[in-house]
């Protein structure tokens, strides 16, 4: 298998009509309603979800299926009773129209 770059290999459920993006909470591990709620939810968890989300997914491909454009890293540690994530991404673009290189 090959790199897919459709959103939709991230995000089984995802979904677009041309303005708006559509992703179900039960796409996104351990997102609940509550965090996702647009006024009292807290988007650092969201962000929170995607990444490890994203990472987890990126982590799981086989290598020749990994974009080379896109690199993807985590580090985790704990400190006190708190585990801290950290993420690299390493991300190409073209320089003119900042969009994603090709692969």
């Amino acid at each position: 298998m090959a790199f897919d770059p459709a959103p939709s290999s991230l995000f089984p459920s995802w979904s677009e009509d041309g303005t708006t993006i559509s992703v179900p909470i039960a796409s996104i591990a351990n997102l609940t309603a509550a965090e996702a709620d647009g006024t009292t939810g807290d988007w650092r968890a969201v962000m929170g979800r995607i990444l490890d989300d994203a990472f987890n997914y990126y982590d799981g491909l086989a290598d020749a299926d990994k974009p080379t454009k896109l690199t993807f890293q985590r580090n985790r540690y704990e400190a006190g009773a708190s585990i801290v994530c950290k993420y690299t991404i390493l991300w190409s673009t073209d320089i003119d129209a900042i969009s994603t290189t090709a692969e």
